[in-house]
């Protein structure tokens, strides 16, 4: 086996009780070695989040040996270590023998050779060991494959994907985040086995695109997985997500770059398809995306919904601060504006205004700054990308909402019902009324009139305004 004597620095607390554990080890007469990504990142000099510890011990002789320890997968070897300050899956070397539904083994081995259990592993990036004392043992010349930024199987790269389909997006996974190439091998693997993705739970799907999307190189990641049509095979349909034609992926990649996180960037990805919210939710489910993930990205699409609808009728939005925001969402009725006097520029504007303000109360002030990013991005000068990445709703108006929109976020003083000076008691205190929806449609009218600086947020005008709009009704 390749050995070598690492010259990077293994410093830190997480390093240090690492060691402590391989060492205490090794003291009862058993190998043991840090392996896989922590080892990898090391010797790229990465951020190193989680170390994994692989031993010629039994899980019954680990478990024995530490005063803190998780059975976490006894009868796959796995016993996970509690030290001060981490914690430490700690693995019996092992072979796997026939993989069930192309993901798990259907039986293990324990073994008693390092060689043996690194041959197992996914790629050779991801198939070394290091000691306590800082020696590598790189039997699959991993190091040389990070330093050349390429991603290639251990062993036989059919094999590899045969045993663990979900192989394949780890794989373009490590290509974007490692920023390095899938050598041709292990790329005509993949693109023969693809169809085997339908077999992985869509769970780890969405663990893998999240991690890759969040990652440092988007771009590279779905560049790889719209030519390697991977996607097109998952268990469950990813949509437009899983389209393979180049055409409209090209503007989309150049969009992806321009914003942080996953979140936003599968915004970028939602929003630049042109995906609406039945097909959206259709992708978000599919992917088994957590509520509060799909809330998010719903809230973004939300805005982008009601700026199209705002930009489709126009001539019928109301100008009208005495509406409520219920009746200017439903466009039920409309005031005829004297455009004589306004002139039909600044209805225009105020009928934005008006329906910008409203979006704020819908949809939230942090979905209108995240769509703001995500239009920012997919405004391209090319024009031939332009039918695709313009939402529904004119260029014009995405670029007065890209010039004006956060000034005009910024100049509303309210936020939502819980920013006004008011509250629906004191409103129940004027009135013998009963509470209901008149109630909230007049909270709603008070912020709206608030919102576009018709009406002070103070607490004596306000009840005086209320208390004109209840004689009036």
């Amino acid at each position: 086996m390749m050995t070598e004597q690492l010259s990077v620095q293994m410093q830190g607390s997480m390093w240090e009780e690492a060691i402590g554990v391989v060492t205490m080890l090794e003291q009862r007469g058993y190998q043991a070695y840090m392996v896989g990504g922590c080892v990898r990142d090391l010797v790229m000099s990465r951020s190193i989040n989680d170390i994994d510890i692989a031993t010629s011990a039994l899980p019954e002789q680990v478990a024995a040996m530490f005063e803190r320890v998780i059975p976490t997968g006894m009868e796959h070897g796995t016993v996970t270590v509690l030290t001060a300050g981490h914690a430490y899956e700690v693995t019996t070397f092992r072979k796997e023998s026939a993989y069930e539904n192309f993901r798990r083994p259907e039986q293990v081995e324990f073994i008693d050779d390092l060689r043996e259990d690194l041959l197992r592993r996914d790629f050779t990036v991801n198939a070394m060991a290091l000691d306590a004392a800082g020696v590598l043992h790189d039997p699959f010349q991993g190091q040389t494959d990070v330093a050349t930024r390429r991603i290639r199987c251990v062993g036989d790269p059919e094999a590899r994907f045969q045993e663990d389909a979900l192989r394949m997006l780890r794989g373009i996974r490590f290509a974007s985040i490692l920023e390095a190439r899938i050598v041709k091998s292990t790329w005509r693997a993949l693109r023969t086995h693809r169809e085997k993705l339908q077999h992985i739970a869509m769970e780890r799907v969405r663990d893998e695109l999240w991690k890759m999307t969040a990652g440092p190189q988007p771009v590279r990641g779905w560049v790889l997985l719209v030519r390697s049509g991977l996607l097109t095979h998952t268990k469950d349909s990813l949509e437009c997500l899983a389209s393979a034609r180049v055409e409209h992926w090209a503007p989309l990649w150049c969009a992806l770059e321009k914003v942080d996180g996953a979140d936003l960037r599968f915004a970028v990805l939602l929003l630049g398809h042109r995906v609406e919210g039945p097909e959206a939710k259709r992708i978000m489910n599919a992917l088994r995306l957590s509520n509060a993930q799909q809330d998010r990205l719903l809230r973004i699409l939300r805005v982008q919904e009601l700026v199209a609808a705002h930009e489709q009728h126009k001539a019928r939005v109301a100008c009208d601060s005495r509406m409520s925001h219920a009746e200017i969402e439903n466009d039920t009725e409309r005031i005829d504006v004297d455009k004589q006097l306004m002139g039909s520029q600044k209805v225009a504007e105020f009928a934005l205004k008006c329906m910008w303000a409203g979006t704020l109360f819908s949809c939230g002030e942090e979905a209108l700054q995240q769509w703001l990013q995500c239009c920012a991005a997919l405004t391209v000068s090319t024009r031939p990308a332009a039918t695709l990445l313009t939402p529904a709703g004119s260029d014009e108006l995405k670029c007065i909402l890209l010039q004006q929109g956060q000034a005009w976020l910024d100049d509303i003083p309210v936020r939502s019902l819980r920013d006004l000076a008011i509250s629906g008691t004191d409103i129940l205190q004027m009135t013998s009324r009963p509470s209901g929806s008149w109630l909230k449609s007049l909270l709603e009218a008070a912020w709206m009139a608030i919102a576009l600086k018709e009406l002070p947020n103070d607490r004596i005008r306000l009840l005086k305004w209320i208390e004109h709009r209840l004689e009036e009704q």
